[in-house]
């Protein structure tokens, strides 16, 4: 009998869409039907690119017109949780896969769970990593007792909390079995006024986040850039450690004679981003729409690394240790910054991200780039580097 194919949709046509939609290549039970975007010429040449029948500037027109049962939401972080309300609230939507963060703000991604639970939709969050070959061995080694009874985890990122951050809590958590979080301590220092995909975020932070039986995981973000990333981080244990990456796994305990390699059988398209990573979590969306197991990178998981990533700025904000769940349902970098708690020494805004805006870019030269060869991202620095 033939697999039934589920209707796709896109709603955001930036460098994730494109990752999305290398994942839905490699899916014979999908079909990519539509894409949506405010700007037109982005929506034209992603139809174009990837050979999508129709493409929309206004979401309502695409859900009412197109009736999607999966949609990607791949849009910047500020309109996730409004998107993902809407479309949860829609006949045709039985899933979604929203882009990382969640929500910038735990009240926004506890509504983004809520709706979806009351429309019986599957909401997934794009942490994708948990399908990459080298978090699910180190997954393995973890629960065949290898390093012992794991007590820290040590997580150094950069480019902001909220961008690789989320990935390397949620990585540390899922290979960890998902621990809850009991209370958490956290430092933040912001002197220049920038932002992330319009998001307002720290030049540097650190966070000590204490799990219940007593594990703990400490992170910095923009305070040791060697080394830093989004996928790698260390696990300790009573009897060991590993070192880990999405393709890589070290371990070291009593029987490795050292740092030993772990063998992992990777096969093409085993990245941190696209490929067989963004297929996998469709197929587990799709397995979980039909009644099968959750989704290992379910919304109301990912509400709780988002509920960290608040508390390590709460307790910024206030000086002291936030315990868990949070009471504050805002977003505390943004409260900080209105109370004049964070003296800038420069109050120009400037956003790291701030290239990947495609309103009013040289669309004729963005397609030259495009048809020469270079990937979204690498077309719109480009572009947006000769304005």
């Amino acid at each position: 009998m033939d697999k039934k194919k589920y209707k796709v949709a896109i709603v955001g046509c930036g460098g994730i869409g494109h990752a999305h939609m290398e994942g839905y290549n490699k899916v014979e039970e999908v079909e990519v039907i539509a894409c949506c975007d405010p700007v037109p010429s982005a929506v034209e040449y992603y139809k174009k690119e990837f050979n999508i029948q129709h493409g929309f500037n206004d979401l309502d027109e695409m859900l009412r017109v197109a009736q999607p049962e999966i949609i990607s939401i791949c849009v910047w972080h500020l309109l996730h949780d409004e998107i993902t309300i809407k479309v949860a609230n829609s006949e045709s939507v039985k899933g979604i896969i929203c882009e990382k963060p969640m929500a910038i703000g735990v009240e926004k991604a506890r509504a983004m769970v809520k709706s979806c639970e009351e429309n019986d939709v599957k909401l997934a969050i794009s942490h994708q990593r948990r399908f990459t070959p080298g978090w699910i061995k180190a997954k393995e080694l973890v629960e065949n007792g290898e390093i012992g009874i794991p007590n820290r985890a040590e997580l150094r990122v950069k480019d902001g909390l909220l961008n690789w951050g989320t990935h390397s809590i949620d990585g540390a958590r899922y290979i960890l079995g998902d621990p809850k979080p009991v209370w958490v301590v956290g430092a933040v220092e912001r002197y220049t006024n920038k932002y992330e995909r319009d998001t307002a975020i720290e030049d540097s932070c650190i966070g000590l986040i204490h799990f219940e039986n007593d594990l703990q995981f400490f992170i910095q973000s923009d305070l040791m850039d060697n080394e830093a990333d989004a996928g790698k981080f260390e696990i300790y244990g009573t009897e060991g450690f590993l070192k880990i990456t999405e393709t890589e796994v070290k371990i070291f305990n009593s029987s490795s004679n050292g740092w030993k390699d772990v063998h992992i059988n990777l096969e093409e398209g085993d990245v941190a981003i696209g490929g067989n990573t963004n297929a996998a979590q469709t197929r587990e969306l799709i397995d979980w729409i039909e009644g099968g197991n959750k989704h290992r990178g379910a919304g109301d998981i990912a509400a709780e690394t988002v509920e960290i990533m608040m508390g390590i700025y709460e307790s910024a904000r206030q000086n002291r240790l936030i315990k868990f769940p949070m009471e504050e349902k805002g977003y505390p970098l943004e409260e900080m910054i209105k109370e004049g708690k964070l003296e800038l020494e420069s109050k120009e805004k400037y956003d790291i991200r701030g290239f990947l805006n495609r309103e009013n870019i040289d669309e004729d030269l963005y397609s030259k780039l495009r048809d020469d060869g270079l990937s979204h991202h690498e077309a719109m620095k480009t572009v947006h580097d000769q304005n």
